[in-house]
């Protein structure tokens, strides 16, 4: 009866040793991957096309229709309308620039980019084309943080960084390996609601964004498109001369 006892404290043992070990954050995202599409699906994405409406959390603030155009791997044109005035940004490779204009003014400014803003949109346009999947390409490192309760939900804590100091933390969720939620390095929290199945590939209905416990507003995407053809010169940077 002694021996048996000790053959199952050993063996207890060697199972909890197992189960402590660390998991390969490449098997996380590999799972995670698959819960939104084929490898071959996501890999073959070249362009995305998002449009919705940003729906603030304060009702005094007004509400904006959004249009995302993206191209793999650098190009992105972010277009925010409210009433009379939108405001693009234009990504094109390693230039970027900002175009307010009034429509009923018939009038527009432009100007470049600082060097933070384009990182930021550099950063954003190559996430709509990962899926999770680390850009080692220009430099970004993923470690996986340990195994966590976040959002009543168990999950996996994933920090990907960058040399730059870029870094975003995605919870996925131990027992489907659903992304929970994403929360950037100055602590905006961002959190996929339902789901829509574009060619294959399940997208989110709307995001909500919150910062703490303070919900800041909800992205909604009424269209998702993926790899439609994109008007010629769309991601151009216009001359000064032409606002």
């Amino acid at each position: 009866m002694r021996n048996c006892f000790l053959s199952f404290l050993v063996l207890f043992s060697l199972v909890s040793s197992l189960s402590a070990q660390p998991v390969p954050a490449a098997d996380v995202i590999n799972r995670a991957r698959a819960t939104l599409g084929s490898n071959d699906s996501l890999d073959g994405i070249v362009t995305l096309r998002f449009a919705g409406r940003l729906e603030p959390a304060d009702p005094q603030v007004p509400a904006a229709t959004l249009l995302i155009l993206a191209r793999k791997p650098s190009s992105q044109r972010l277009e925010i309308r409210v009433d009379d005035m939108v405001e693009t940004t234009i990504l094109n490779g390693n230039r970027g620039c900002i175009i307010r204009s009034n429509l009923n003014a018939e009038a527009s400014q432009m100007r470049e980019l600082t060097e933070p803003e384009l990182e930021r949109v550099l950063y954003s346009t190559r996430q709509f084309f990962n899926f999770f999947r680390p850009d080692f390409k220009n430099g970004e490192e993923v470690t996986h943080q340990g195994m966590l309760t976040h959002r009543g939900v168990r999950c996996h804590a994933l920090l990907y960084s960058y040399p730059n100091g870029l870094e975003t933390t995605r919870y996925f969720s131990v027992e489907d390996d659903t992304l929970v939620s994403v929360i950037s390095e100055n602590g905006v929290e961002a959190v996929n609601l339902g789901s829509q199945l574009i060619n294959g590939i399940k997208f989110p209905e709307r995001i909500e964004y919150y910062e703490g416990e303070r919900k800041l507003h909800t992205i909604v995407l009424a269209e998702v498109g993926v790899n439609e053809p994109k008007p010629a010169g769309i991601f151009n940077i216009p001359r000064p001369a032409e606002n």
